[in-house]
């Protein structure tokens, strides 16, 4: 066996709602490396590159996940159809295989010490284009606020919002937004238009139960956050995750920080070793 061979750990990761289940062999993680392009960018990706595509094996759940490619189709984005979790990109092509390590389980690795470098390749061809939004799709403005246009990367699912300008956001460190590295602003539910497009989202409920993740059932991109619809816990907001919010610079704001995973009644369980 080799010297790198011998330096690998096994690390074990899921979907959130458990459906699918991996295990990678990977060097002890202390860095990983992030992406700028427009899928990379709404879907959150942190990724750690196996020596080789067979370091990654399927525990539970062969088959279970859906693709999603566009340009030229090399890349094949993997998530789960049920909760949304994007687990890998696959080029076979090139024999290539890179894990989203947000998807590992919790614990892990410590990721608020990691290394992180970032690919650049926002301006890579095909170059990512916002949905045109049509004069009778304008809303009207109010003082002091902004008109913000958003989507999926597939623009199955897009909308418009009016706020104040965005300069803070939160994250949250629960088993789900963990997941998918989601920001939230919590505007008030008329200051948001779906424009008719959430027959496209899939809305996933998990324990605690207080609100509907809703994802694009294309590309499996998590958008926003449907409270409304829970029969109990409601509340006259429409959390939107800013990463599908088109050209704002994320890097430029504030973070607000969660502790989502404190107020998980129970440790999370969809993966136990």
């Amino acid at each position: 066996m080799s010297e790198l061979e011998v330096e690998k750990q096994i690390y074990y990761g899921n979907c959130h709602c458990g459906a699918f289940k991996y295990s990678v062999k990977l060097a002890p993680m202390k860095k990983a490396s992030r992406c700028n392009c427009s899928i990379c960018t709404k879907k959150g990706y942190l990724f750690a590159v196996p020596e080789k595509p067979s370091d990654f094996e399927v525990e539970a759940g062969e088959g279970v996940l859906k693709t999603y490619s566009f340009g030229n189709g090399i890349a094949e984005h993997k998530f789960c159809p049920t909760c949304g979790s994007g687990i890998l990109v696959e080029a076979a092509k090139y024999n290539i295989l890179v894990i989203n390590i947000n998807t590992l389980k919790h614990g892990s690795f410590d990721i608020d010490n990691l290394e992180i470098s970032t690919t650049d390749r926002v301006n890579v061809d095909p170059i990512y284009e916002p949905f045109t939004l049509s004069p009778s799709d304008t809303p009207e403005i109010p003082e002091g606020q902004k008109l913000y246009t958003g989507s999926c990367h597939c623009q199955a699912v897009k909308y418009t919002l009016t706020c104040p300008e965005i300069k803070e956001v939160r994250t949250c460190n629960c088993s789900f937004c963990s997941r998918n590295a989601d920001m939230w602003i919590y505007p008030p539910i008329a200051s948001v238009d779906m424009l008719d497009t959430e027959k496209n989202l899939t809305n996933y409920l998990f324990h605690p139960k207080r609100a509907y993740h809703g994802f694009c059932s294309v590309c499996g991109v998590d958008v926003v956050n449907r409270v409304d619809l829970h029969p109990t816990f409601k509340a006259p907001v429409r959390p939107i995750n800013v990463r599908t919010i088109d050209g704002l610079k994320l890097d430029e704001l504030d973070i607000d920080k969660a502790d989502g995973w404190a107020l998980e009644s129970g440790p999370y369980k969809a993966y136990d070793v």
